[in-house]
């Protein structure tokens, strides 16, 4: 049907002409209609809410067609270019919004993330400068190209929304995924992913929600009805992490509950302790997670539904670190090495299997991911990153309310927990757009004077002043 409808408009050029006659007058009203300051400010987050609704990679027309990811595809046609359309549209409509955050606020963020968290400002040169080495080149390129354009939209949205904000824009747009999903396919209650590409990114999703949801009802509602609604949507969510049948997301929801609940206790700690307490909670929750996914049968096979190897992993990790060893300084460079298809005995993943025939097409793993993308180099600036995005987000428990506060502490355990069987933060998806939201903010709150917001330990935030990044 898409195939005939495309056909018929193509070779009718008056048809073609009124679309495009019909197309330019509509952005043109919605240009005269943002340009009003309170319109302008909503459909701005509409657009962040669907820019959010649309990197988990869902698979409903046309928001498919809009990811970045699009133009990496080769084969792809006419349609998988909408990106080059769709951005610099958006560009057009909300011109005076972008105007006003280039003029005031462009230069401060970037000088923020720069120098408050350089291993991630390094980290993501790499993907378009691998392009030099990469085994596939052309494929690279336009990669790399997908993940700086990805990347940039994701900066300008950490930089112009607060904690608060960014949690909303956040909850409604991973809650958006699960309703439409939900609604699409009722009667599935096992394996459900939904209108996402996999029921681990479904899975994933979710325990973001459900835990944004509990901290939301738990720290940030206002009103009986807020909370109300907080905690429907937080069962509602955990409703779904149960539906994809993911051991791991089960989990992973569970730990982040935790976090959570755990998160008043933290804040009333010194900056040491309370530092020590996450990062020895991680690490728990690792070990935890490989413990209970990799060695009780009975759990395994009966409860999470998985077999003893998350599924295979553990027979070709060892294969991948060895591949990852040949090109230790450099990787295969960005989305260069699982091309087996295309290049055959050329890359090293042509040659990994797993006893039962499998073959890997990516790493499941995030430090794997990244080390065959750009060596070890490139696994120390993430890994660094990572970490200098926990001492600051330790340090927000005493600076912010725990509503905020407890925000970028959720997203940091939950990347680290959900990249032990997933390659998700090497990928041009919603984890990364995750990661990018929180060292942005995180960043620039880092760089504001401590003595404007700081909490007593074991009491309340001293009033903070406003910030100069808040926008109007």
């Amino acid at each position: 049907m898409a195939r005939m409808i495309k056909e018929l408009i193509l070779s009718n050029n008056l048809l073609l002409m009124i679309l495009g006659v019909s197309g330019l007058a509509i952005t043109l009203l919605i240009f005269q209609i943002a340009s009003k300051k309170q319109i302008g400010i909503t459909l701005e987050k509409w657009f962040a809410v669907l820019y959010i609704f649309m990197s988990t990679h869902v698979n409903v027309p046309p928001f498919n067609y809009m990811h970045f990811i699009n133009i990496t595809d080769p084969e792809g046609g006419a349609i998988k270019q909408l990106p080059y359309v769709f951005y610099p549209w958006i560009i057009f409509i909300l011109c005076g919004k972008f105007i006003d955050f280039c003029k005031h606020k462009l230069v401060e963020g970037l000088l923020c993330v720069v120098l408050r968290n350089p291993g991630f400002s390094l980290y993501c040169w790499l993907p378009i400068t691998s392009t030099l080495w990469s085994l596939v080149p052309d494929i690279t390129l336009k990669a790399g190209m997908a993940f700086t354009g990805f990347t940039i939209v994701a900066f300008y949205i950490g930089a112009r929304y607060e904690w608060h904000e960014l949690s909303a824009l956040v909850r409604w747009g991973y809650t958006s995924v699960g309703i439409v999903s939900f609604l699409r396919y009722p009667n599935v209650t096992r394996e459900l992913s939904g209108i996402t590409s996999h029921k681990n990114s479904l899975g994933s999703m979710m325990v973001v929600s459900t835990a944004l949801w509990y901290l939301h009802y738990s720290q940030g509602a206002k009103t009986q009805k807020e909370r109300w609604i907080a905690l429907a949507f937080m069962f509602f969510s955990f409703y779904l992490v149960r539906t994809t049948s993911s051991g791991g997301s089960l989990v992973n929801s569970l730990m982040l509950i935790v976090v959570v609940s755990s998160l008043s206790f933290l804040s009333k700690l010194k900056f040491q302790w309370a530092f020590t307490s996450l990062v020895g909670f991680t690490v728990f929750g690792i070990i935890g997670s490989v413990f209970i996914m990799d060695n009780l049968e009975s759990i395994v096979v009966g409860g999470l539904g998985k077999d003893l190897t998350l599924t295979g992993r553990t027979e070709f990790w060892p294969q991948l670190i060895a591949a990852a060893n040949q090109r230790p300084w450099f990787g295969y460079g960005f989305d260069g090495f699982f091309q087996q298809q295309l290049i055959g005995k050329e890359t090293p993943a042509y040659y990994i299997y797993t006893t039962s025939g499998f073959q890997p097409k990516t790493a499941h793993n995030g430090s794997i991911a990244v080390l065959l993308s750009f060596g070890y180099p490139g696994l120390a600036l993430i890994l660094i990153s990572v970490f200098t995005n926990l001492i600051f987000a330790v340090r927000q428990l005493s600076r912010s309310p725990l509503s905020e506060a407890g925000i970028p502490i959720i997203y940091l355990v939950f990347i680290i927990l959900n990249n032990l069987t997933e390659g998700s933060i090497g990928d041009i998806g919603d984890v990364w757009l995750a990661y990018v939201l929180i060292t942005v903010r995180l960043s620039i709150d880092s760089s504001k004077s401590p003595s404007s917001n700081r909490r007593i330990y074991g009491g309340d935030l001293v009033p903070r002043s406003a910030s100069r990044l808040n926008h109007d």
